[in-house]
This record gives C-alpha cells, sequence and structure tokens, in this order.
C-alpha cells in the first residue's frame, strides 16, 4: 500500500488500495446469487428477487434474512434498522445498500450515521427496492478513531 502525502497542500491521497475499488465488497456471495465478473471486474447479470429486500448482517458470524416488501408501502433504511433492532443486537454498525443495476455492476450506497452512530441521516436514508441487498456489519473502530474523524474534531484542527 503506498501513501502518499501533499504537505503544500494539505491534501492526503491514498494510491495503490489493496485489491482496488470495491476490493471489500464480498464477490463470492455475489458470484453466488447470479452475477459474474466481466471485463476490468466488472459484476454482470443476477437474479433479483423481485419480493423482497435481503438483510445480511456480519457480526463475527453472517445470517441472511427476507424482508418481504409490502406493495404501496415504502421501506427506509432507517426502518429496517429500528424493526430489525440491529442496535441492540450488534451495537455500532457500518451498512451499505447493494442494489441490482440490470445487467451491469450492482450499486453500492453507503449509509452515514450521526455522530452518535445511532440515527442515519436523512442524506442517506434511501428508500428500499425489492431486490436491495443490505449489508451490515459490525463497526469495530475504536473511540479515539472515530473521535479523530468526526467532522467537529476534524474541522477544528484545520
Amino acid at each position: 500500500m503506498l501513501l502518499a502525502l501533499g504537505s503544500s497542500t494539505g491534501c492526503n491521497l491514498l494510491f495503490g488500495r489493496r485489491g482496488g475499488p470495491g476490493g471489500d465488497l464480498d464477490l463470492t456471495q455475489l458470484q453466488r446469487e447470479g452475477y459474474s465478473l466481466g471485463a476490468n471486474g466488472v459484476m454482470l447479470g443476477g437474479t433479483v428477487d423481485d419480493t423482497s429486500v435481503l438483510l445480511e448482517v456480519n457480526d463475527g458470524k453472517k445470517h441472511l434474512e427476507k424482508i418481504p416488501m409490502t406493495e404501496g408501502q415504502p421501506m427506509f433504511v432507517a426502518d429496517l434498522i429500528r424493526d430489525a433492532k440491529l442496535h441492540k443486537k450488534v451495537g455500532r454498525i457500518h451498512v451499505r445498500v447493494v442494489r441490482p443495476n440490470g445487467t451491469s455492476a450492482p450499486v453500492r450506497m453507503d449509509i452515514d450515521f450521526d455522530e452518535s452512530g445511532r440515527r442515519v441521516k436523512e442524506s442517506t436514508n434511501y428508500s428500499l427496492r425489492a431486490g436491495d441487498r443490505v449489508v451490515v456489519t459490525k463497526d469495530e473502530s475504536s473511540f479515539i478513531s472515530r473521535m479523530l474523524t468526526s467532522p467537529t474534531l476534524s474541522g477544528l484542527m484545520r
């Protein structure tokens, strides 16, 4: 991994991410769902369940659950987190929505939380669609690292 620091501009650049873009995406699971690896590493195809959302929780073990969609009743990411009691069961979490995109690569949408780590920010409280996969992982970051990356503290350090 190569790290280049631009000292005159105050800009940090990161090159050579291991695995490249999307290197942290669980490709084996997507391949089991019918996606194939196309040119330049782009995932293609895949089967879509048009009646439910798939919830995948990775908290040391992997749990999969189909959440049925009710026609005419929207479901948002924050609703799913609340109804599944994920904060109570897992603690601090990272959430990503992986949305099928026809025959192209699936779209990855990361979910942002407020400083408390419990409320989904409105800008990323996406409406879920049938066929979406919601991937939840336990947030293993320490209090210190969260504090150093918080917008409030980083604004004071400029």
